[in-house]
């Protein structure tokens, strides 16, 4: 076979040229895809999958075509997208120059050789229709991920097109590793073999087409439904071998690992609740048995499920994917996406058009409370704080994830539960499943906005602290190098737990030379606090705190400050600190950890709070609370006594004063520990303690959320038997 070697720099060459330098050029102008990484690799992925192919079948199907010529031109094409993200980069700044570098050499140029040995594919077995065939090819391996995704666990997935999904915006940490180098290398081998096979032994095989055809087929069929064992998906089968342990009744089956016998009934008490709560508010009930899979930890749902930090339902699949370490604030939500979908649309029975504020914002209207804030007030903060968003693109297109997720979800939620209270739950659910707001309701959706704005305008509640603290976050799309931030910040902490000091110094100051980053701050922090640098401990926190000013970066460095001041024994300018967060009051859970170190500081027993471990902590609160409670510090040893799994019993005997509920911090205190009482299936004393939290009224941003925590533990007093066979176990 002779090859030649002159150069089709043809039409068809500059046309395609053109194309790649226009998408590019947009693509550098977005976030996410201007950076080189990630997000820029799988698109021109995708991109040189099609160009790739197209202009191979172009290029021989004309008799005098160069071989060489087309492998340079191909370069070329891979090439071009490389040079204008470096000079981009350049010009700006790189995230990560490597893993920028292995994203594009992994996914791009595999991409490039599977797209290029597909055309050789179809031009070796077709003689007509082959530039189409091509692109059904490509429609259908497209296809896939999108069935992988609608019959499997997983939210992520592997595809020779882009390389790979991870799933979910919320996990934002992601480089270059094993799994992705080993899926490449296959795809790149497998392609790199037809293409050679065809190019040495075509005449051989002309008349074994069809046994050729098969072998490529049988080959790409076996690894697909072999990529469970490489970890490339998760099905069914591999998740219940992994949560193996099952709790069910008529209405759901839990699938769980690690959780002791009470744990697990307390769970499955909890979904019992919430079904039939449901069921009363969204007048549904579902057809089918709701699955609910309980992973150990993020870490776990991350590596089986795809998304580690945020908890995810299937409503077409009756299933819901949670963590133990997140489930008590998800439950609900996620179990209201699966209800939903007796009146959801389509085969993914969500909401019409996938519209995310119609799904997102059912599930936070019937929930109700966020942080323990009911929505409305939370939304009412929002708006009346300089927070606003505009409700009439919220509900249209993909304009719900431009802003922060907390505004989005928060606007949404509340409008919804607007409309359930002015239209009937009943309306809501049409208009769920059908989008047209003004035939479902009569009315123009622009009118019932500003009638929706101004109860919100009417209302009042918190201060612009609050309102910053809360709101005052950047979405993914507004963020600096997320990918290489989230997963160098891991990296970091890892060395710092680790007491790898200079490592963790080391990233730590390089997260911060691409951007100022709290997270980073305060882990260069922790190192000098270590190596008892207790000056360039509180110097890199106070010269950077006003650069975080309207975020709620800025009061937890406040609270961070007054910390490390405390621990050089700097006392008044640690109770400016902590007095300036009691006075704001930008978050509750700020407020008492405050004002309970006000408290350790008037005994000058702070430094040894803070250098102790949980123990020497939970008994100088106790301490503290020997006389009478100090009722701030009460959820904090709550939450100690929670995450040392101390013997229930014997802890009762730290909340043995009367407890006077006449103010917010007694109340407060009255409900976290019926919700502790709660966790531990105490329920004469949770339903105890439940009710003295509402004995508290007036001014109180809480009753909602402590009228649910009554409503829970008066349900389970009454109902709960112990008899195992209740729940199946």
């Amino acid at each position: 076979m002779i090859i030649k070697v002159q150069l089709s720099f043809n039409r068809n060459f500059y046309w395609t040229g053109l194309i790649i330098l226009s998408v590019n050029f947009i693509l550098i102008q977005l976030p996410l895809t201007g950076t080189f990484g990630y997000e820029f690799a799988a698109f021109n992925g995708l991109l040189l999958v099609f160009v790739s192919g197209l202009f191979t079948l172009s290029s021989i199907s004309k008799a005098d075509y160069s071989l060489f010529g087309l492998f340079i031109n191909l370069l070329f094409f891979v090439l071009l997208p490389l040079v204008i993200i470096i000079i981009k980069s350049l010009l700006t700044m790189f995230c990560s120059f490597w893993d920028g570098l292995f994203f594009y050499i992994l996914i791009v140029i595999t991409s490039s050789v599977f797209g290029c040995a597909t055309a050789f594919l179809i031009n070796f077995v077709l003689k007509r229709f082959r530039k189409t065939v091509f692109l059904f090819t490509i429609f259908f391996i497209a296809l896939i991920p999108i069935i992988e995704i609608y019959i499997l666990p997983q939210v992520y997935f592997y595809s020779p097109l882009i390389g790979f999904f991870p799933g979910n915006i919320y996990d934002e940490g992601l480089s270059p590793d094993l799994k992705l180098l080993l899926h490449q290398l296959f795809v790149f081998i497998f392609s790199g073999l037809i293409i050679v096979v065809i190019l040495l032994f075509k005449r051989l095989l002309s008349g074994k087409k069809i046994i050729f055809i098969l072998t490529v087929l049988i080959v790409a069929a076996v690894f697909q439904f072999s990529s469970s064992w490489f970890g490339f998906n998760t099905t069914f089968s591999k998740l219940d071998k992994i949560l193996y342990k099952k709790s069910y009744t008529n209405r759901f089956f839990l699938h769980y690992d690690k959780l002791g016998f009470n744990e697990a009934r307390y769970v499955t008490e909890n979904i019992f609740y919430y079904c039939l709560e449901l069921e009363k508010k969204l007048q549904v009930k579902p057809l089918k048995q709701i699955h609910i899979y309980l992973f150990n930890d993020r870490f776990q749902k991350k590596e089986i499920f795809g998304a580690g930090n945020a908890d995810v339902a299937k409503p077409w699949q009756y299933a819901i994917y949670i963590s133990a370490d997140s489930w008590e604030h998800t439950l609900k939500h996620e179990l209201v996406h699966v209800f939903s979908a007796e009146f959801g649309t389509g085969v993914f029975r969500l909401a019409s058009g996938f519209n995310p504020a119609l799904i997102e914002g059912m599930a936070e209207a019937i929930e109700g409370t966020t942080d323990n804030l009911s929505l409305m007030n939370f939304t009412t903060l929002a708006y009346n704080h300089n927070h606003k968003i505009d409700l009439n693109s919220l509900f249209s297109g993909l304009n719900f994830f431009k802003s922060g997720s907390s505004l989005a979800y928060t606007y949404s939620g509340a409008f919804i539960q607007f409309l359930i209270e002015k239209y009937g739950i009943e309306k809501v659910k049409i208009f769920y499943a059908d989008g047209n707001f003004n035939s479902v309701f009569s009315s123009d959706i622009k009118l019932v906005q500003k009638e929706f704005q101004s109860k919100l305008k009417a209302s009042s509640f918190g201060n612009q602290a609050m309102a910053d603290y809360y709101f005052g976050r950047l979405s993914i799309l507004q963020k600096v190098c997320p990918r290489y931030i989230a997963d160098r910040l891991g990296d970091a902490y890892e060395y710092l737990n680790y007491g790898k000091l200079d490592k963790a110094e080391s990233l730590f100051k390089e997260i911060n030379d691409k951007t100022l980053n709290y997270s980073a701050l305060v882990g260069l922090s922790e190192i000098f606090l270590k190596k008892t640098k207790y000056h360039e401990a509180i110097k890199i926190i106070k010269d950077n705190l006003n650069q975080f000013n309207g975020t709620p970066y800025y009061y937890n460095l406040i609270f961070r400050l007054g910390d490390l001041y405390a621990s050089n024994q700097q006392i008044d300018s640690a109770f400016n600190c902590f007095n300036k967060l009691v006075d704001e009051n930008p978050n509750h859970s700020l407020n008492y950890l405050s004002s309970a170190r006000l408290g350790l500081l008037k005994v000058n027993k702070l430094s040894l709070y803070l250098d102790g471990k949980d123990s020497i902590k939970l008994n100088l609160l106790i301490e503290l609370n020997r006389d009478h409670y100090y009722y701030n510090s009460l959820p904090i040893i709550v939450d100690i006594l929670a995450s040392q799994k101390t013997n229930y019993k014997s802890s009762l005997s730290i909340f043995n004063k009367t407890f006077t509920v006449d103010n917010l911090e007694s109340s407060y205190a009255a409900f976290k520990l019926s919700q502790y009482m709660l966790t531990n299936r105490d329920y004469i004393n949770a339903r105890k303690y439940a009710a003295l939290s509402l004995r508290f009224k007036n001014e109180n941003p809480f009753y909602t959320a402590m009228e649910d925590n009554f409503d829970k533990a008066n349900w389970l007093f009454f109902n709960v038997k112990e008899d195992p066979e209740l729940f199946g176990y």
